[in-house]
């Protein structure tokens, strides 16, 4: 099982959260991020709630200042 600690799952989410709303993304940390996935293991985020509630209010926020 792969853990990732509170650095790479900020990363993850930060880079989520920008491919979903067309942000502008660093190349570097999504190749950095693709190496922790490439293990094939089972990955436990230790943000899991946190990660959701963010990343769904970034989507309201966005949605919002679209309108």
């Amino acid at each position: 099982m792969l853990i990732l600690n509170d650095a790479q799952a900020l990363i993850v989410e930060s880079l989520l959260t920008k491919m979903l709303i067309n942000d502008a993304y660093s190349v570097v940390q999504l190749e950095e991020a693709i190496t922790w996935f490439q293990q094939g293991q089972t990955i436990s985020c230790p943000f899991e709630q946190t990660w959701s509630k963010n990343l769904a209010d970034e989507i309201v926020r966005q949605l919002r200042s679209a309108i």
